[in-house]
């Protein structure tokens, strides 16, 4: 473990805010779903589409090649898929708020503190860091507990009737 990093055999350095994101990710879905394959599911597809957004930004800024972008692409976005069909539907709102986040931080430069550069520390690219990637997983969650539906608008109010006890109703 090093700073904000938790280091896992054969998968290597991770951050603690990517872990306990996805760790509160499947516990809430799990929970207010009942389905742990939702919560594996929807976490899985947060984690996959950050990954391709960060390594597209990467590949703009010359740290990877198109190839490295086209696998990770090609590999992980089944997951953002499943999320979809599973009933993960994010508010295009929220992504569109979460997208200027996103293109704030790579306007400002877009270091993304790697794990193997631990002197070119920067709190405020972490920060940006951490609201796009933690922003994009509440935003998963969101979706999975309330997803959005095109179209649909929420159904106007109704009169209630009451009934008295001598069998005549009152509307309100």
């Amino acid at each position: 473990m090093s700073g904000v990093w938790v280091v896992f055999p054969l998968v290597g350095p991770v951050r603690h805010s990517t872990v306990l994101a996805f760790v509160a990710t499947v516990a809430i879905l799990t929970w207010f779903r009942r389905s742990l394959l939702l919560g594996l599911v929807a976490g899985m597809g947060w984690v996959s589409a950050f990954e391709i957004a960060y390594q597209a930004a990467g590949t703009m800024y010359g740290r990877h090649d198109a190839m490295h972008l086209f696998y990770l692409t090609f590999s992980m976005s089944g997951w953002v898929v499943a999320a979809y069909v599973a009933g993960v539907r994010p508010h295009p709102g929220l992504l569109l708020a979460w997208s200027l986040v996103f293109l704030g931080w790579m306007a400002s430069g877009f270091h993304p503190n790697l794990f193997d550069h631990p002197g070119e520390f920067s709190i405020a690219q972490e920060v940006f860091n951490m609201a796009t990637k933690d922003g994009l997983a509440a935003i998963f969650v969101i979706g999975a507990l309330a997803p959005f539906r095109r179209g649909q608008h929420a159904p106007a109010p109704s009169s209630i009737a009451l009934v008295r006890r001598d069998g005549d109703s009152v509307r309100t």
